[in-house]
Order: structure tokens, then C-alpha cells, then sequence
């Protein structure tokens, strides 16, 4: 077997991943600048304690004072013994930084999706700032065979946890073997059989069974490796392997049913403030009941530096504000008091509001540019556990008919403020993977069309002009909405009209974002239908999360969840064999992962998309427009566009941790 190595200051293109190829570390590289503007200062509580000079430690770096005071007071080991031999050196986008002050965010969510978005993305690789490379991060280099059937990582010499412990390969070791190999904490397997071996303490080998083109694309992408965030030490006494005295005391301590399931709750930064992380920041408490905000403290043990050789992160503390709806945070933003904010308060009809309160809350707004599929993809569930809507669901005439029911430039107008063009759920016309068959079909808003299509369907219709399902009575579907997504919500209520006009019947049921996590992402497959965003619209994320072409997210493809879980585990007690073809669909997916050549790469998915476009699961209403985001004018270093993606994840890989309060 052969490899070969690429300088260190060589970035992974993500367009063109060569099965052959090594990569060595980078530094990392800024977005464009966010213009400075010059308002009055903001009513609201400042964030930012004055300025704070670095104070220098050994070794030649350079660490904050409040770090220095610790080692002073030797509660803390000197900076140089803290960094790695290598730090990854990451340029700020604008200037050296000054330390101190507080990033003030929030979120009405509970599941830790924020923290990984903001200060949760340390992982083996990650992406460049303008989304275009994944480069190495804790992983100091990868080497790969000509086969693209083994990765060997190196690790950086001398990483430690947040607790000060070493990062070995025995953590990555202890991830691989006794979490995801294990059948009670990950009863769902990996699709693509792989072992991961170690070398040395520094050193180790991830093995597939077949050929991944798409290896280091997809380790790049949040929370799809966490090889870095299981430290053996700390996890194994909440792990029956290794603790055989206390478990199942602290499983009734912390309220859990088994031993798994403690595990699965402690592992977690969000459940448990204890663990150790490789985070630029460390939470002090967890997301318990009743908390209104939760806060993080920088952590010493952090492994990156500035271009001046000053320990990274500038900013002292992190505080996310466990907001009940997004009108709190709304009200927080316009007030000044979230530093820099994009979820949860940047629905169209919030733009201009922000816009004119810049001056007195002292913010400016930022670009976000659109990865999505579309705007609100509508999911009708074909997996739903009544036998009546699973096959209403199921009719390809019925939801064409919904489409031509939909008035999509009503809604672009009254919702999204005539930003966007109407489409179908499918990549985005600036992708190479655009489908103008698939993006463009029954686009039409005609009622004539769309009772023609309902009519073939189910034609018969109760005394009220409502039609009849397959079990004579009136087809009636609950749209199951986080209440958090205005925009769905706002959509739903004019769709509901135009279908009422086409006699079907909706019903919006919103919900707290635990409770539709629960019903809808989760193992409950009762609903009727939901509403959800994101997936692959753009660049290669269109390969790397298809959940929108065919099942393949048990988490995320809403419409046909028990078919996604055949494709990752046909044996699992949750699956359900999918239709020819579907099955067809998975099976040139499996052919897409087993290639690095992209134009093959493309011809396979443009396949997967032809059948698509013949099935039309799922309904779109529009192509996104930009969106955006507010930061207060003291904050810098931040970006005045970055990309919109879960994936990505905004705005991770723009270094938060170079941002500084001046």
C-alpha cells in the first residue's frame, strides 16, 4: 500500500478529493471583514470589560490575564506547558485581538446544536472560513492510500483536554471500540464498515472495508466524527466495561433507565459541564431545568494561537441565554444584548426592524449567504404509523396536486419580502448539480391543475367540499411545527387556505422545540407531516447531505424515516424495506462513496436525482434568498458574509475564537 504526502500549507479542495491525497496543517485563513460603523453606544448592559493587554508567559507566548494570574498564584501550569509542540496557528481576519469580555448569544433550543455551532467545532479536520477546503485541526496531518481505503492521522504533540490531560490516540481508540462498536450506546451500527486501529500515542489508522471518496469531506462536517469529543479517562466510569463497582448507583443518581443511556446523557457538554472537551470554551453548568442561561470560561488547555504567538480565544466568557421563544431573543437583539446572533431572529419580516434599530442598539448587520434547498421543505410522513395517512401520504398525485395548490409568490411576497425565486426541493441553480427537472416541476400555483391531480387521487368530497380518504372520511393533515420557525408557520396558514379551496384539510400544531424533536427527528412516527430547512443546496454539501434525494438521514429525512433506517441498518427494529426504487437511489449513493472522481461522482447523483424528480416525495416553496445576522460594532474579526449550513456550521469555521471586544 502507498500514500503520498502534500505540504503543509496545501488546503483540500472540496471539489476535487483524490483518494491519494495527504494533507499536512494550514493555517487558518479569514472571511471578508465586517465594515466598522460608527453609532452611539447602546442602552443595554455592555458585554465587553475594558480592553486587557496579553501578559507574557514562557516559552515565548503570550496568554490572558487572567490565565497569568493563576500561574502566578501556580493553580496553573505555565502557557508553554499548556499548548501543544505545534499549536495550530490560526490568522485573525483583521487584527491581533485583546483579551476579555463576554460573547452574549442565545437560543430557544435545548439539544446543543448552538454550542456546536458557535464553540463546539474541534474535530480531526474542519473547514476553511469560506467553506471552499477542509484542512486539518486536531489532526495535525493525514496520510491516505492510493485505494482511499485507509486514513492515518498524526496527532498534534502535546494536545491536552480542557482538564489538562493528555489527547491521545487511546481517547480516539476508546470512541471507536467502546462507544460507537457498542451495541447498547450506538444500537445503530456505521453503514460503512470501518476499524480504527492505534500506532502509537500519536498515530492511528481509520480502515474502511471498501473505498471512501467522500472520507475527509465528510469528517469535516459537524458532529459527523466525534472521535474528539470522548475522553477515556472521564467517560469510562459512567461505561460498564470499565466501572464495575459504582454504575448502577449512578445511573439512579442521575435519573437514567440503563447504563447506556447515562452514558449517552454524560457524554454530552450540554447534560454535563464535567466533561472534557477540546473547546476554545468550557461551560460551567448544564442546560438544567430552570436555567435561563448557561455560561462558558475560556479554556487554558486550549491548542491554537494568533499570528503574535498569543494564546487563543481572545473573548474571557461565553453566555447563551436559554431563551423560552424567539421573540425573547428578538428583543435582546434589537436591545444590544446578543454580540452576535443569526438563529432564531433573522426571519424576513425581522430584517427591516433590525435595520432601523442599528444605531441604537448599536449593532450591524451581516450576510449570510444560502446552502439550503429550499426556504420550507414540506414532508408528508410515508412511514406514518396510521395506514391511512402513510398512504395519502405515499399517492404521487395527491402531493403534486398540494403543489399546484400553493400560491409560492404569495408567499414569497407576504413572507420572505419578494426574496427568492419559487422551486422545488432541489439544489440550487449556481450548484453542478442542478436538476431543472427536479427544481421545476409543478411549480404552477392552478387550482384547475391541482383539483385535476386530487381528483385522480380522491375525488369524493364530504358535505363541506373536503375529500374523502381511502377510509371514507375527510382527509385531515396535522402539520407538526417547532414553534421556533415563524416562517413555517406563517407559509402554513396561507397554504392552508389554497388547500382548504382544493378540499384537504390542514391543521398547524406548534410545539416547543423538545416536544418536536421528540415527535418529529425522534423514534415517534406519528405525525401527520412537518416542515423542515437546510440539506445540501449548494457546493458539495448537495453529495454530502442528501437527505432531500433519498432516505439516508434517520434523523433528518422526516418524509421517510423507517426507510432510512433500512438503509443504515436493514436489521434495525425501526426499519421499513424501502420501494425498487429507492433502493436503486441508496445503492448509487454507495457507488458515489466508493469513487473519488467527481465527474463519476456527478453522473451518479444526477441518476439519483432523475428518480427523484419521477417520485416527488417531498414539496418545495422556494429558493432562500440572503439571509442575515446581527453583531454589535465593538465585536471584530467578524465577517461581513459567511456561508448559512448546519454543516459548515455557522459561523464555527470563522474563528470565534480570534474575535475580540474593542
Amino acid at each position: 500500500m502507498t500514500s503520498r504526502t502534500i505540504s503543509r500549507r496545501t488546503f483540500l479542495q472540496l471539489g476535487s478529493v483524490a483518494s491519494a491525497a495527504a494533507v499536512l496543517g494550514a493555517c487558518g485563513q479569514g472571511a471578508p471583514a465586517a465594515p466598522a460603523v460608527e453609532v452611539p453606544a447602546a442602552e443595554a448592559p455592555a458585554a465587553a470589560a475594558p480592553a486587557q493587554q496579553a501578559v507574557s508567559g514562557s516559552g515565548g507566548y503570550q496568554e490572558a490575564p487572567m490565565l497569568s494570574e493563576l500561574v502566578q498564584a501556580g493553580t496553573l501550569s505555565p502557557v508553554d506547558q499548556r499548548l501543544p509542540v505545534n499549536p495550530l496557528v490560526v490568522e485573525p481576519l483583521e487584527s491581533v485581538g485583546a483579551y476579555g469580555g463576554t460573547w452574549r448569544t442565545g437560543t430557544i433550543e435545548r439539544n446543543g446544536n448552538d454550542l456546536f455551532r458557535n464553540i463546539g467545532y474541534e474535530q480531526l479536520m474542519r473547514y476553511t472560513p469560506d467553506y471552499s477546503a477542509v484542512i486539518p485541526n486536531i489532526a495535525e496531518s493525514v496520510e491516505v492510500s492510493d485505494d482511499g481505503r485507509e486514513y492515518t492521522f498524526h496527532l498534534r504533540a502535546g494536545l491536552k483536554w480542557s482538564d489538562g490531560t493528555p489527547f491521545t490516540s487511546d481517547d480516539v481508540v476508546f470512541w471507536y471500540e467502546d462507544v460507537v462498536m457498542n451495541e447498547e450506546i450506538t444500537p445503530t451500527p456505521p453503514r460503512l464498515a470501518y476499524t480504527i486501529t492505534k500506532v502509537d500515542d500519536l498515530t492511528f489508522t481509520w480502515t474502511f472495508e471498501e473505498p471512501n471518496g467522500l472520507f475527509l469531506k465528510d469528517v469535516a462536517r459537524v458532529n459527523n466524527e466525534r472521535a474528539c469529543g470522548h475522553q477515556k479517562a472521564y467517560l469510562s466510569q459512567f461505561h460498564k466495561k470499565y466501572n464495575t463497582t459504582n454504575l448502577e448507583q449512578l445511573v439512579e443518581e442521575n435519573g437514567q433507565n440503563t447504563w447506556a443511556d447515562l452514558f449517552n446523557f454524560m457524554r454530552e457538554a450540554h447534560n454535563n459541564p464535567d466533561v472534557p472537551t477540546m473547546w476554545p470554551w468550557k461551560l460551567q453548568a448544564g442546560f438544567g431545568t430552570g436555567l435561563t442561561s448557561v455560561s462558558a470560561e475560556r479554556n487554558p488547555y486550549y491548542f491554537k494561537i494568533d499570528t503574535a504567538n498569543n494564546q487563543l480565544p481572545y473573548i474571557d466568557k461565553y453566555n447563551l441565554e436559554l431563551a423560552t421563544d424567539a421573540e425573547v431573543l428578538l428583543l435582546k437583539g434589537l436591545n444590544g444584548e446578543l454580540d452576535w446572533q443569526e438563529q432564531w431572529i433573522n426571519a424576513p419580516k425581522n430584517k427591516s426592524v433590525f435595520f432601523d434599530s442599528q444605531e441604537q442598539g448599536d449593532f450591524h448587520l451581516f450576510e449570510l449567504t444560502p446552502t439550503t434547498v429550499n426556504s420550507m421543505n414540506i414532508l408528508l410522513n410515508m412511514n406514518c404509523t396510521d395506514p391511512v395517512i402513510q398512504e395519502i401520504a405515499r399517492n404521487r398525485d395527491f402531493r403534486i396536486g398540494l403543489s399546484h395548490a400553493i400560491n409560492r409568490q404569495e408567499l414569497i411576497d407576504v413572507v420572505y419580502l419578494s426574496q427568492g425565486a419559487p422551486a422545488q426541493t432541489a439544489p440550487r441553480p449556481e450548484s453542478k448539480y442542478y436538476h431543472e427537472k427536479l427544481a421545476t416541476q409543478y411549480l404552477e400555483y392552478n387550482p384547475d391543475l391541482a383539483n385535476e391531480y386530487l381528483d385522480k387521487a380522491y375525488p369524493d368530497k364530504d358535505a363541506e367540499g373536503f375529500r374523502l380518504g381511502p377510509d371514507g372520511k375527510r382527509i385531515s393533515l396535522i402539520f407538526e411545527i417547532d414553534s421556533g420557525r415563524t416562517t413555517y408557520i406563517d407559509n402554513l396558514e396561507l397554504i392552508k387556505k389554497t388547500w382548504a379551496d382544493a378540499g384537504v384539510e390542514m391543521t398547524v400544531k406548534t410545539m416547543d422545540r423538545a416536544l418536536w424533536e421528540q415527535r418529529v427527528r425522534g423514534t415517534d412516527f406519528e405525525y401527520h407531516a412537518s416542515c423542515h430547512i437546510f440539506g445540501g443546496g449548494a457546493g458539495d454539501a448537495v453529495i454530502l447531505d442528501p437527505r432531500y434525494w433519498f432516505p439516508a438521514n434517520t434523523g433528518n429525512s422526516f418524509w421517510a424515516k423507517k426507510w432510512a433506517y433500512w438503509y443504515v441498518d436493514p436489521e434495525s427494529e425501526l426499519a421499513e424495506e424501502p420501494p425498487a426504487e429507492v433502493k436503486q437511489q441508496m445503492a448509487l449513493y454507495d457507488e458515489i462513496r466508493a469513487t473519488s472522481d467527481d465527474a463519476k461522482q456527478q453522473d451518479l447523483l444526477r441518476q439519483i436525482l432523475d428518480i427523484q424528480a419521477e417520485l416527488f416525495p417531498t414539496i418545495g416553496i422556494a429558493y432562500d434568498g440572503n439571509f442575515y445576522g446581527i453583531s454589535v460594532n465593538r465585536l471584530k474579526n467578524t465577517p461581513a458574509s459567511l456561508p448559512s449550513s448546519w454543516d459548515y456550521p455557522t459561523p464555527a469555521p470563522a474563528n470565534p475564537c480570534t474575535w475580540y471586544f474593542a
